[in-house]
């Protein structure tokens, strides 16, 4: 989400400075942009890119600047005269704890690394393909319960269930993203300019992101029931 957020800032700070008819070029591997998300958010995601007039080569992967050309996989290359590309993220594997060839940790649905009893993992270290801090705090609080739960705690535990949230700037009105990521729902993908969780944050999180707007000093009163308020229950503490 980095990539398009800073596609979409940059067109807005250009344009607020007369600068316009700079081309910018968005390349992704991605079959459309945030395809994650699912259709109707990645299809809101593309008409904003489209709004800010920003080029996307979808499918590619980039390999090499050289002589201001951005050589592409598959075979092409696109005149550049500046680049700027996100880093490809890497796990640094811990002594004794069971990796992927890349580094990454498997765990069970309450965040427990396979083959140990009492070793948990969360966030972008383990192997679950979407790394994002709500994912993290979701898998977060899923282990929390359970550690709990194991601790004699009387509570329920859940097991992770990943909702994957969006929160995308664009230089004026904000794009809320939403769906479902476990299989068999259906296309739960969901776009608005208006929030879709509460506190409407970067993070979402139902612990997380309530906590980090309080020591922040940012506490705004929820919005009224509307549309969205099953939505935001989900978050609500």
């Amino acid at each position: 989400m980095p990539l398009y957020e800073l596609a979409l800032l940059t067109a807005a700070h250009l344009e607020e400075r007369g600068l316009g008819d700079i081309e910018l070029m968005l390349i992704t591997p991605e079959a459309a942009p945030l395809a994650v998300f699912g259709r109707a958010a990645s299809e809101a995601v593309a008409d904003l890119l489209a709004a800010r007039k920003i080029a996307t080569h979808l499918g590619r992967y980039a390999t090499a600047f050289e002589e201001s050309e951005l050589h592409l996989v598959p075979e092409a290359s696109v005149a550049a005269d500046r680049v700027v590309a996100l880093p490809r993220l890497v796990a640094r594997p811990i002594a004794g704890v069971p990796h992927d060839a890349a580094g990454f940790i498997a765990t069970d649905e309450h965040g427990r690394v396979r083959g140990f009893d009492d070793v948990y993992a969360a966030g972008d270290i383990t192997r679950f393909p979407v790394k994002q801090g709500g994912i993290a705090a979701q898998q977060a609080d899923a282990a929390a319960e359970d550690i709990a739960a194991r601790a004699g705690a009387e509570l329920e535990r859940h097991a992770f269930d990943p909702i994957l949230r969006g929160l995308v700037l664009t230089g004026s009105v904000a794009a809320y993203l939403r769906t479902e990521l476990r299989s068999g729902r259906g296309d739960t993908s969901t776009a608005d300019s208006e929030a879709l969780w509460w506190p409407p944050a970067k993070i979402a999180g139902r612990y997380l992101a309530p906590f980090l707007a309080e020591r922040a000093g940012l506490v705004p009163m929820p919005p009224p029931r509307s549309r969205v308020a099953s939505l935001l229950e989900e978050v609500l503490p």
